[in-house]
Protein backbone atom coordinates (compact mmCIF):
# COMPACT_ATOMS: atom_id res chain seq x y z
CA UNK A 1 0.00 0.00 0.00
CA UNK A 2 1.78 3.38 -0.90
CA UNK A 3 1.99 6.48 1.21
CA UNK A 4 -0.78 8.88 1.94
CA UNK A 5 -0.20 11.30 -0.67
CA UNK A 6 0.06 14.78 0.80
CA UNK A 7 1.12 18.08 -0.39
CA UNK A 8 4.70 16.54 -0.86
CA UNK A 9 5.19 14.57 -4.28
CA UNK A 10 6.41 11.20 -3.28
CA UNK A 11 9.06 8.98 -5.93
CA UNK A 12 9.20 5.59 -4.92
CA UNK A 13 13.08 3.82 -4.38
CA UNK A 14 13.58 1.21 -7.99
CA UNK A 15 17.10 -0.16 -6.64
CA UNK A 16 19.60 0.90 -3.31
CA UNK A 17 23.26 0.75 -3.38
CA UNK A 18 25.58 1.09 -0.10
CA UNK A 19 28.93 1.80 -0.43
CA UNK A 20 32.02 3.55 0.03
CA UNK A 21 32.29 6.38 -2.25
CA UNK A 22 35.10 5.60 -4.45
CA UNK A 23 36.99 9.10 -4.63
CA UNK A 24 37.80 11.51 -1.71
CA UNK A 25 36.82 11.90 0.97
CA UNK A 26 35.53 8.37 0.80
CA UNK A 27 32.40 8.43 3.03
CA UNK A 28 29.60 5.39 3.75
CA UNK A 29 26.33 6.42 1.36
CA UNK A 30 23.40 5.05 0.29
CA UNK A 31 22.18 5.50 -2.95
CA UNK A 32 18.52 5.28 -4.02
CA UNK A 33 17.70 5.11 -7.58
CA UNK A 34 14.03 6.94 -7.88
CA UNK A 35 11.12 6.15 -10.39
CA UNK A 36 11.73 9.45 -12.20
CA UNK A 37 15.38 8.30 -12.98
CA UNK A 38 17.17 10.47 -10.16
CA UNK A 39 19.23 9.34 -7.22
CA UNK A 40 19.13 10.81 -3.91
CA UNK A 41 22.05 9.92 -1.88
CA UNK A 42 21.82 9.19 2.03
CA UNK A 43 25.57 10.62 2.95
CA UNK A 44 27.63 9.82 6.16
CA UNK A 45 25.97 6.82 6.84
CA UNK A 46 27.09 4.26 9.31
CA UNK A 47 29.33 1.77 7.82
CA UNK A 48 27.58 -1.22 9.25
CA UNK A 49 24.37 -0.24 7.69
CA UNK A 50 26.63 -0.12 4.40
CA UNK A 51 28.03 -3.44 5.37
CA UNK A 52 24.65 -4.88 6.38
CA UNK A 53 22.85 -4.00 2.89
CA UNK A 54 25.52 -5.18 1.20
CA UNK A 55 25.11 -8.70 2.70
CA UNK A 56 21.54 -8.54 2.76
CA UNK A 57 22.29 -7.65 -1.15
CA UNK A 58 24.92 -10.95 -1.32
CA UNK A 59 27.65 -8.49 -1.51
CA UNK A 60 29.46 -8.98 1.44
CA UNK A 61 31.93 -6.17 2.75
CA UNK A 62 32.94 -7.64 5.61
CA UNK A 63 36.16 -10.16 6.24
CA UNK A 64 35.81 -13.61 8.07
CA UNK A 65 36.29 -13.53 11.38
CA UNK A 66 34.90 -9.88 11.77
CA UNK A 67 32.56 -9.13 14.45
CA UNK A 68 29.05 -8.55 13.40
CA UNK A 69 26.61 -6.03 13.97
CA UNK A 70 23.27 -5.88 14.93
CA UNK A 71 22.21 -5.09 11.57
CA UNK A 72 24.03 -8.01 10.01
CA UNK A 73 22.64 -10.51 12.60
CA UNK A 74 18.95 -9.55 11.53
CA UNK A 75 19.50 -10.17 8.11
CA UNK A 76 20.78 -13.89 9.17
CA UNK A 77 17.96 -14.13 11.78
CA UNK A 78 14.55 -12.24 9.91
CA UNK A 79 12.69 -15.14 9.59
CA UNK A 80 13.16 -14.88 13.95
CA UNK A 81 11.43 -10.90 13.28
CA UNK A 82 9.32 -11.65 11.20
CA UNK A 83 6.37 -10.07 12.92
CA UNK A 84 8.16 -6.91 12.22
CA UNK A 85 8.51 -7.21 8.62
CA UNK A 86 4.65 -8.08 8.40
CA UNK A 87 3.51 -5.05 10.25
CA UNK A 88 6.03 -2.90 8.69
CA UNK A 89 4.09 -1.14 5.96
CA UNK A 90 6.47 1.62 4.07
CA UNK A 91 9.44 4.32 4.78
CA UNK A 92 9.18 7.62 3.53
CA UNK A 93 12.30 9.94 3.66
CA UNK A 94 10.54 13.66 3.92
CA UNK A 95 11.87 15.75 6.11
CA UNK A 96 15.32 17.56 6.49
CA UNK A 97 16.75 20.22 9.34
CA UNK A 98 18.20 22.29 7.67
CA UNK A 99 20.25 23.22 10.81
CA UNK A 100 22.27 20.23 11.09
CA UNK A 101 21.87 18.78 7.19
CA UNK A 102 20.07 15.63 8.68
CA UNK A 103 17.27 13.73 6.93
CA UNK A 104 14.76 12.03 9.05
CA UNK A 105 12.56 9.28 7.60
CA UNK A 106 9.19 8.05 8.77
CA UNK A 107 7.99 4.47 9.73
CA UNK A 108 4.65 3.27 8.90
CA UNK A 109 3.43 0.07 10.89
CA UNK A 110 0.15 -1.72 10.87
CA UNK A 111 -0.85 -2.67 14.28
CA UNK A 112 -4.22 -3.43 13.77
CA UNK A 113 -6.53 -3.15 10.71
CA UNK A 114 -7.02 0.40 10.57
CA UNK A 115 -4.47 1.36 13.31
CA UNK A 116 -1.06 2.46 12.15
CA UNK A 117 1.84 3.61 13.96
CA UNK A 118 4.32 6.41 12.91
CA UNK A 119 8.12 6.36 14.43
CA UNK A 120 10.51 8.47 13.21
CA UNK A 121 13.95 6.82 12.21
CA UNK A 122 17.56 7.33 11.08
CA UNK A 123 16.89 7.40 6.94
CA UNK A 124 19.54 4.70 7.10
CA UNK A 125 18.50 2.36 9.21
CA UNK A 126 14.93 2.56 7.96
CA UNK A 127 15.82 2.06 4.39
CA UNK A 128 17.76 -1.18 6.39
CA UNK A 129 14.57 -2.41 6.83
CA UNK A 130 12.61 -1.65 4.49
CA UNK A 131 14.93 -3.82 2.57
CA UNK A 132 15.15 -6.71 5.24
CA UNK A 133 11.47 -7.37 4.66
CA UNK A 134 10.74 -5.93 1.39
CA UNK A 135 8.88 -3.02 1.39
CA UNK A 136 8.56 -0.08 -0.73
CA UNK A 137 10.54 3.43 0.21
CA UNK A 138 9.84 6.55 -0.45
CA UNK A 139 11.87 9.67 -1.07
CA UNK A 140 9.96 13.33 -1.25
CA UNK A 141 10.57 15.02 -4.89
CA UNK A 142 11.03 18.18 -2.93
CA UNK A 143 14.29 16.85 -0.69
CA UNK A 144 15.69 15.35 -4.28
CA UNK A 145 15.25 18.74 -5.79
CA UNK A 146 17.29 20.50 -3.19
CA UNK A 147 19.61 18.10 -3.42
CA UNK A 148 20.18 18.35 -6.59
CA UNK A 149 20.28 22.15 -6.15
CA UNK A 150 22.60 22.05 -3.62
CA UNK A 151 24.97 19.63 -5.04
CA UNK A 152 24.70 21.83 -8.69
CA UNK A 153 25.64 24.65 -6.63
CA UNK A 154 28.81 23.17 -5.09
CA UNK A 155 30.05 21.76 -8.60
CA UNK A 156 29.64 25.26 -9.98
CA UNK A 157 31.70 27.30 -6.93
CA UNK A 158 34.56 24.16 -7.08
CA UNK A 159 34.92 24.93 -11.08
CA UNK A 160 35.11 28.54 -10.12
CA UNK A 161 37.99 28.17 -7.08
CA UNK A 162 39.55 25.87 -10.34
CA UNK A 163 39.83 28.57 -12.83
Amino acid sequence: MPPPRGSDVLLQARSINAMIMPSPPHIPVIVLELEDGREFTLYNVPFEIVQAINKLQHEELTTPGERETVFELLVDLRELVSELGKRLEYVVIDEIDYATALYTAKVSFILQEGIYMMRRMVPSHAVFLALLFNKPIYVSKRLVDEQEEYERMMREESEEQQE
